[in-house]
């Protein structure tokens, strides 16, 4: 096992990958109350009766996105017998000095190995290596092993945006904004 910098980033490395998305039993229900004096967002993790089931199409405008964040030096792949296994994809952002985690996949045949672990830990090494002071990432309410996954490697969740996804039939995602400070 070998990770290092993505120098380039190709469809069909990409599609070694396997199916991209999640599963989950529970997620984490958001409940907003809001008056002239206080506004309070709330959640709550529940069970779901049924799985909650997402299904991610990487385009080629994601792949064209992605390639171009690879140049940038911050974006990593995880390699078993040189052969790509796992992937993130960083940018940094000099705004506000952070380094935004854009996707971490891990091979399905690789997973529950610590490959994940090990991986965003170089991502965060990286990110200090780079005088970054945080790391950022994006995520769902639907995506409780996401969640819990990034929680165990120093996490919290800093930010809610109610209205990002498109709430129409059958969708419920509201989108979590996690950070590690460093």
């Amino acid at each position: 096992m070998e990770i290092k910098k993505l120098v380039h980033l190709t469809m069909d490395e990409v599609v070694s990958l396997g199916d991209f998305g999640y599963v989950s039993s529970q997620k984490y229900e958001v409940k907003k109350e809001e008056s002239l004096q206080a506004v309070s967002i709330n959640m709550n993790l529940i069970d779901l009766d049924e799985p909650y089931v997402k299904q991610e199409m990487n385009e080629e405008d994601d792949l064209n996105r992605y390639e171009e964040l690879v140049k940038q030096g911050y974006s990593l792949g995880l390699y078993i017998d040189n052969k790509l296994a796992a992937l993130a994809i960083s940018e940094g952002q000099t705004w506000n000095n952070t380094l935004m985690l854009w996707h971490l996949h891990v091979h399905e045949d690789h997973r529950r190995q610590k490959y994940g672990h090990m991986l965003l830990n170089r991502v965060i090494e990286l990110a200090q290596e780079n005088g970054f002071r945080a790391i950022t990432l994006e995520t769902q309410n639907t995506n409780v092993p996401a969640i819990q996954f990034y929680k165990q490697c120093g996490f919290e969740i800093e930010g809610i945006d109610l209205s990002m996804y498109d709430l129409g039939e059958g969708n419920e995602e509201v989108a979590l904004f996690m950070r590690r400070k460093f």
